[in-house]
């Protein structure tokens, strides 16, 4: 026997026929290894990254249609306002952004191959510290040379 509290709400998807299979992607930038987490009802066959572009590129193949997609990526690697397109067009897609990673979710009813692009407005923004770094250096550098030129 299945109890449920009476807030819960259990929910049987009807027009999915396509189970999502679960891929955790390792992407190399710089010395670091980000895992990218998708979940799709159709065949994910690779995931590329371009750093100059801040851009993940997923290369998918479906027989069917009614694909859908979540894409977990983590703010380290790419972030800011994300965009996604496909096969080089912009689509519609639900974008939630998380403090370690964001989310997207695509809905789209291509069969065949189909190139899934999100490109992000920062890349690895924990460097932003060497830029601190610097900061602290040329202010010192400022305030010190002063000094030496009295003796």
């Amino acid at each position: 026997m299945l109890t449920v509290p009476a807030f819960a709400q259990i929910s049987v998807p009807k027009s999915l026929d396509h189970p999502g299979i679960k891929w955790d992607w390792k992407i190399k930038a710089e010395n670091y290894t980000f895992d990218v987490i998708t979940v799709s009802n159709y065949e994910m066959q690779n995931v590329t990254f371009n750093e100059m572009n801040k851009e993940l590129v997923f290369l998918g193949n479906s027989t069917h249609d009614g694909n859908i997609a979540e894409i977990q990526i983590p703010t380290n690697l790419i972030g800011g306002k994300l965009t996604v397109t496909q096969d080089g067009k912009p689509v519609s897609s639900i974008v939630i952004p998380g403090t370690d990673s964001s989310t997207v979710m695509l809905k789209f009813n291509q069969t065949g191959t189909t190139n899934t692009s999100i490109i992000g407005t920062t890349y690895l923004p924990e460097f932003s510290n060497v830029a601190l770094l610097v900061m602290v250096l040329s202010i010192s550098m400022v305030l010190l040379i002063p000094r030496i030129k009295k003796f």
